[in-house]
């Protein structure tokens, strides 16, 4: 088979490929103000205790397993 038939043949070959269609987003955003995060900001006492609880949860952790390693260590494995 010669060069120029065979990527004629392949051309048409991946042409025929049934290539699957765009999927539609399921996610609806409006761009507005005060709508930009995925909860809701109103009452911002509430809001800044949940993050603070959630930034001292994710910065604290680390140290505590650390804290809880060593003491474990330090008691010959009884806690």
């Amino acid at each position: 088979m010669s060069m120029i038939i065979r990527t004629q043949a392949l051309r048409a070959a991946a042409r025929n490929v049934a290539r699957p269609q765009q999927q539609v987003r399921a996610l609806h955003v409006e761009n507005t103000v005060d709508h930009v995060l995925p909860t809701s900001v109103r009452n911002k006492a509430w809001f800044a205790t949940k993050f603070v609880v959630y930034a001292a949860t994710g910065f604290g952790l680390p140290f505590f397993s650390v804290w809880y390693h060593n003491k474990k260590a330090a008691n010959g494995g009884v806690f």
